[in-house]
């Protein structure tokens, strides 16, 4: 397990499409986005949920991200396999963050609480495939969206579980705290004989998890962040997008 300090992150030097342009909120004290860029671009805002996905039929590329502020996960994935005689690299990306206003009501004595992200997926070796996480909790800020590299710098992942985390003091009496996660990935397929297909799959999911003093109590901003115990059932319908992107890398390997 690859496990992370908020406090050791260092912000990544590539930038792509989705990456570089920013979060801009159209409700900036909660929200949620989706969206992907592979054969098309598609995305969307959402109150307390989003979704997108490249259509099926694109040969070369697939992509899909979901983003819920009910359950606290964030679900993003990308594959791309080489295109015969096109003399091109083909790929495809994807990215689902959340945010929210967290109020912390804590009525006996001074206390600690932990929060962190546990994110789960796997990366095709050779470096074509990338996947990157952010994770924000403070002060609220009014310029966080146009300082998101300032406040939550990109960290790299790799195959396997990360966990990014820290610890925030609550205070007693009434505080107030911003959220923020974030879950990017890509992968190219270069256009050479024998070249594989190339995936990053983070669409087993990405989870806020959080252990809170006794005697703590929360309110959000949305009113719905943490709010669900299990996925709601659309939920359960995106997750099974990560064995439709395994059912399509195996359609286009039978096809090469």
């Amino acid at each position: 397990m690859n496990k992370t300090s908020m406090t050791l992150l260092l912000a990544l030097a590539s930038a792509t499409l989705l990456a570089t342009s920013p979060a801009r909120a159209a409700t900036p004290n909660y929200g949620s986005y989706a969206g992907t860029s592979g054969g098309a671009r598609s995305g969307g805002e959402g109150s307390f949920s989003a979704m997108a996905n490249t259509p099926s039929y694109y040969k070369y590329s697939y992509a899909w991200g979901m983003a819920g502020l009910g359950d606290g996960t964030l679900h993003a994935a990308a594959s791309a396999t080489p295109c015969p005689g096109c003399h091109a690299k083909t790929g495809a990306e994807s990215s689902a963050r959340f945010w929210d206003t967290v109020s912390f009501r804590n009525g006996q004595n001074l206390g600690l609480a932990n929060l962190s992200v546990t994110i789960d997926g796997t990366l095709t070796p050779g470096g074509n495939a990338q996947a990157w996480a952010r994770f924000y909790v403070g002060d609220p800020k009014a310029d966080f969206f146009d300082r998101l590299n300032h406040y939550a710098p990109a960290v790299a992942l790799k195959s396997g579980t990360t966990v990014l985390g820290d610890e925030l003091v609550i205070p007693l009496g009434d505080s107030r705290f911003f959220i923020y996660a974030e879950l990017y990935t890509s992968a190219v397929a270069l256009p050479y004989p024998g070249s594989p297909n190339t995936s990053a799959d983070f669409g087993n999911t990405l989870h806020f998890n959080w252990t809170l003093p006794d005697g703590v109590t929360t309110s959000s901003a949305s009113g719905q962040f943490m709010t669900s115990a299990v996925p709601e059932p659309s939920s359960w319908a995106m997750s099974g997008a990560g064995l439709l992107l395994l059912s399509w890398l195996l359609r286009r390997r039978r096809a090469a």
